[in-house]
């Protein structure tokens, strides 16, 4: 009977194979099959082995080997015998499965049963994840020679030995490289936005395999050296617009940039500019002040609200589909790019502002104003908050703007322009920096905004300002770990008109006390002429 059972991991960088053993444990009914064989001799009858209580060896079950070769128990009919080899590996291949299910997945690339297959599944093994580690280092080192591209990538394993490196090109998803190299898996995509434009496979036999989703194309045994041509080819007439937009630009505004300060984003097919010359154009929306930790910001709130908030220990922040202010989430889309992808549908706005969630502050506190817009007509909260950390970059003060702003009629001017050309054009910084661009209007608001990126919201809730559904995620208000809220609640404020003001402050304090809270200071109002 087989006794060793192997196991192959990726190291912590991806780089290397580890290789595990174990010994498979005794069969808890050896000895009662040993007397039942005994009495029958081999080969034995299915229905005997079933009706004598050894039916998990009659079912169907895995052979625990590489993947390219692995065999299939099937289950057996009572009329069939089974010889002692047979026998001997169903019962090694389910001592085996129940060690697995036990075991660990984490970085498993594979499974190999038997000592006379280990070496070969290893090498095996091997080779598909240094192929695997070749075609990604080839794309980041071709991707790190570019300049002022957003690059962020990670790599998982999961559905053990299935692993995949997902690379995002200005956030978005461009390149899943992929190597099932234990396993097979069949992925659920949610949405469009969050399926690769170029999925690569690296096959068993270490050749690559890519897939085009946007042109439903496929490139079999593409060559590793013709890789990076593929992926990244230039598009049509490349320097021909790259100098039209040289040209709209530098006639609009007083800068001059030249055609190598335009790039061109794969991910969505359109051209924009290095950082450093957008910022030239657009640094008028951008705020220069840093928030240190000294500074104070605050949020009003309904009593009802800080309970929920002091009792669960979590604040939560809404995505943005919920503001009251409907233009906030396409304020500065047509100054932002001229075009939509090829992707887009009726609906994506509410898709991509899902993901996207913002809670709101104001500089402004125990103010008449924000009591009666904000703090439950003054009956409410107001929470003080400071940063947690002075490095800590997260919350960013509003930049108010008008239509009529010269900069604005310029932008707009320039993206009509490259538009009615056929030239799809993006403001990448801009991008980065909508959610803190806001109108004239709102000026008197004094805003600060947390923002945060998500797939993942913690639950759903209806807006009852506006009676929409609204995902939301939860950041730990007391905690310092990683799930943490990076501010820290120092006081809170009761409303003016706050009913039982008296009792409630009292009431608010005694269950800081009761969850050992002590640094929180509790204030009342300092506004006397509320009516």
């Amino acid at each position: 009977m087989i006794d060793d059972l192997f196991l192959y991991r990726a190291s912590d960088d991806y780089k290397q194979v580890i290789e595990e053993r174990f010994v498979l444990p005794e069969y808890d009914k050896m000895f009662k099959l040993s007397a039942l064989l005994q009495r029958t001799g081999l080969p034995v009858s299915v229905r005997v082995l079933r009706e004598s209580g050894f039916s998990e060896l009659t079912e169907e079950l895995t052979e625990c080997t590489s993947i390219s070769s692995s065999i299939v128990h099937g289950k057996l009919d009572d009329d069939q015998l089974i010889s002692n080899v047979e026998l001997e590996k169903r019962i090694s291949c389910y001592l085996a499965r129940n060690v697995i299910e036990n075991i660990d997945g984490i970085r498993l690339l594979d499974i190999c049963l038997e000592s006379s297959r280990a070496m070969w599944t290893k090498r095996s093994v091997e080779s598909q994840l240094m192929a695997y580690n070749n075609t990604l280092d080839s794309i980041i080192d071709f991707l790190k020679d570019l300049k002022d591209y957003d690059i962020k990538y990670h790599t998982t394993i999961e559905y053990k030995g299935v692993i995949t490196t997902d690379l995002y090109l200005n956030n978005r998803l461009y390149i899943s490289l992929e190597a099932f190299v234990g396993g097979t898996v069949i992925s659920f995509v949610p949405t469009q936005y969050d399926m690769p434009i170029w999925e690569i496979i690296v096959r068993h036999d270490c050749e690559i395999e890519l897939y085009n989703h946007r042109l439903n194309k496929t490139i079999k045994n593409a060559l590793r050296d013709n890789l990076l041509s593929i992926l990244f080819a230039a598009p049509a007439k490349k320097e021909e617009v790259q100098q039209t937009i040289v040209e709209t630009i530098n006639s609009i505004f007083d800068i001059n940039i030249l055609p190598d300060d335009v790039c061109y984003d794969w991910g969505k097919d359109c051209y924009f500019l290095r950082q450093n010359k957008e910022i030239k154009i657009i640094d008028y929306f951008l705020v220069k002040n840093e928030i240190d930790k000294e500074q104070e910001v605050v949020k009003y709130t309904s009593l009802q609200t800080l309970l929920a908030t002091l009792t669960s220990g979590k604040i939560r922040i809404n995505s943005i589909v919920g503001m009251n202010d409907k233009t906030e989430t396409n304020f500065m889309i047509e100054m932002i790019k001229n075009f939509r992808e090829s992707i887009e549908k009726e609906g994506d706005e509410y898709i991509l502002a899902n993901r996207k969630f913002i809670t709101s502050f104001s500089g402004k506190k125990d103010d008449l104003n924000m009591w009666r817009l904000y703090g439950d007509n003054a009956r409410g909260v107001c929470l003080v908050f400071a940063p947690k950390s002075p490095q800590d970059g997260s919350l960013r003060k509003i930049k108010y703007v008008a239509e009529g702003d010269e900069l604005i009629l310029k932008i707009n001017k320039l993206m009509t322009a490259l538009k009615e050309k056929n030239i799809n054009f993006c403001f990448n910084k801009m991008l980065s920096n909508q959610h803190s661009i806001k109108h004239k209007d709102y000026v008197n608001e004094d805003e600060y905004r947390y923002y945060l990126e998500s797939d993942k919201p913690a639950g759903w809730y209806i807006n009852n300002d506006n009676n929409v559904m609204t995902p939301y995620v939860e950041k730990d208000l007391f905690g310092n770990g990683a799930n943490s809220f990076p501010f820290q609640l120092k006081s809170i404020i009761l409303g003016p008109a706050m009913v039982a003001q008296d009792v409630n402050f009292f009431q608010i304090k005694t269950l800081l006390n009761v969850n050992r809270i002590f640094s929180i200071n509790i204030e009342k109002s300092k506004i006397s002429s509320y009516r």
